[in-house]
């Protein structure tokens, strides 16, 4: 049997979502596995009237789908809670469009659950509302889940992609170019109180809240250590604000060479390997990671409120 499964569905109107959906839950109560349903409020409204008092799990998107490492991380609570139990999952993603920046980590996001949960005996259905749905956010839907469920049942989807192709095509586009009026200091001391008031005074000029604010400044901290200690001079912090965002970017002159999926599954909490990239991408929205001959650029980006 398929230990893993992860079909995506676009769909155009309520019944068609039903007629799928219903079922693909109920099979999975009746097998006795661990059913949860992730969609935003409609859905789960017509969810809960077709089946009545079951089993299911129902959770928000809006708060579940808030980025995609907290994302990961909160499905890879569900199945640590569940040790065993084969899990089923019903997800209609929270983000029905977005900036280009968040669309394709969004698009990375869902090319994640197929190398980060290949091993765990699941299956995971994504549907789409193809009425509210952004085009650039379906076509990453189809290139990013092996199967598609159509009127005839699932089928292998020819538009898929692995893993690594969809990552090394995000990772090639050049981050936007940062303005002439970005704010910029030189980073040469592990002591980053400086840095900390630098960013933390330009943030509070544009209205951020206190715990945004505490979020950032631990993030780039964060960011700003691993380039001293890592990389190579010179480590330069800019910011500047960017539609109602505030933005931090870091960079130094070393080539890193990241393996694997950095910083977007939680750490091994029996490895000590401190707070790490995965703190970093829990705590902003939005992290960009460029890396190549000429250095490295970790950016961050942050709402005001």
């Amino acid at each position: 049997m398929t230990r893993f499964t992860h079909r995506a569905m676009i769909y155009a109107d309520e019944r068609t979502f039903l007629d799928a959906a219903a079922p693909f839950l109920r099979d999975g109560l009746a097998a006795d596995e661990v059913v949860l349903a992730v969609a935003p409020g409609s859905s789960l409204d017509l969810l809960r009237e077709a089946l009545g008092a079951s089993g299911v799990q129902f959770r928000d998107a809006v708060h579940w789908y808030s980025q995609p490492t907290r994302t990961i991380a909160a499905y890879s609570a569900v199945i640590d809670q569940n040790p065993g139990r084969r899990i089923r999952v019903l997800a209609e993603p929270g983000w029905a469009g977005g900036s280009p920046a968040e669309i394709a980590e969004w698009v990375r996001y869902e090319s994640i659950v197929n190398q980060a949960f290949a091993q765990i005996g699941a299956s995971v259905l994504c549907l789409y509302d193809a009425r509210t749905t952004a085009a650039e956010v379906l076509h990453g839907a189809l290139r990013t889940h092996p199967e598609l469920l159509g009127e005839s049942g699932p089928h292998a989807n020819e538009a898929y992609a692995e893993p690594a192709t969809i990552y090394a095509e995000i990772d090639r586009r050049p981050l936007p170019p940062v303005p002439p009026d970005a704010q910029e200091m030189p980073v040469d001391d592990i002591d980053l109180r400086r840095l900390r008031a630098f960013v933390g005074d330009h943030a509070e000029r544009h209205g951020i809240s206190s715990a945004r604010l505490h979020d950032l400044l631990v993030a780039t901290t964060e960011v700003a250590t691993n380039a001293i200690r890592h990389g190579l001079p010179p480590v330069t912090c800019r910011t500047w604000t960017d539609d109602g965002d505030v933005v931090v970017d870091v960079t130094d002159g070393g080539h890193w060479q990241p393996e694997g999926l950095p910083g977007f599954l939680p750490p091994d909490p029996l490895v000590r390997a401190g707070f790490g990239l995965w703190g970093v991408r829990m705590l902003c929205p939005l992290v960009q990671l460029r890396t190549g001959p000429d250095g490295t650029d970790v950016r961050l980006r942050v709402r005001t409120r």
